[in-house]
């Protein structure tokens, strides 16, 4: 009886001789990268804006953070706390005080403003980012004293109601952020848009 295939199966073949070509031209490559700078140039103001907006937003709330802190603690410890600006060296002398370099809130037991050798600090802050202008009006270019009823002072017992401004040198949306503080030692906070300039408080 005579056999029937029914299937037949050729193996395939494969010309190896010619290697596939795999990977892209140099002109694909370079419409790449010209397509990727144009959208990086389109996304690099924004983003630089929306980075100042998060600087301005942190360094903001770390100064209210020690305002609260001087005027709780003094409260509560029936001591007058100080809140110095600049670093712990500046808090040793009346220099003019920076409040872009940091600040100290510490136990001022002769309500000097100034951290004398036998007084410790509470809280040392970092300063404000290096893009932001921060400045203050007259009461606050001085160190600010919480008396034990929770008042504002200077030294020498001159109320410290002030106004301390951060402010971001473009023109984003609210490029200002002002710590208002007022003699009954209370801290709030206004906003700004000065469109990018940063004019004096």
């Amino acid at each position: 009886m005579p056999q029937v295939q029914l299937w037949s199966k050729r193996p395939s073949v494969v010309d190896l001789s010619r290697p596939r070509e795999r990977g892209f031209t140099l002109i694909e490559a370079m419409l790449v990268l010209l397509v990727a700078a144009v959208l990086m140039g389109i996304a690099a103001p924004s983003l630089r804006g929306w980075l100042l907006q998060q600087h301005l937003s942190t360094s903001t709330n770390s100064l209210i953070s020690a305002f609260h802190l001087a005027r709780q603690t003094a409260i509560q410890s029936h001591q007058a706390v100080s809140l110095c600006a600049g670093h712990e060296g500046t808090c040793h002398s009346k220099a003019a005080w920076d409040w872009s370099k940091g600040w100290i809130v510490f136990y001022d037991r002769n309500r000097n403003g100034i951290l004398d050798g036998e007084e410790r600090p509470l809280q040392t802050g970092l300063g404000a980012h290096s893009n932001l202008v921060v400045a203050a009006n007259s009461p606050l270019r001085k160190p600010v004293i919480f008396t034990p009823l929770g008042f504002a002072e200077q030294p020498g017992g001159a109320f410290a109601a002030g106004r301390l401004r951060l402010c971001a040198p473009l023109p984003i949306y609210k490029n200002a952020r002002d710590l208002v503080l007022s003699k009954s030692g209370r801290i709030r906070l206004e906003e700004s848009d000065f469109s990018g300039a940063c004019p004096s408080p």
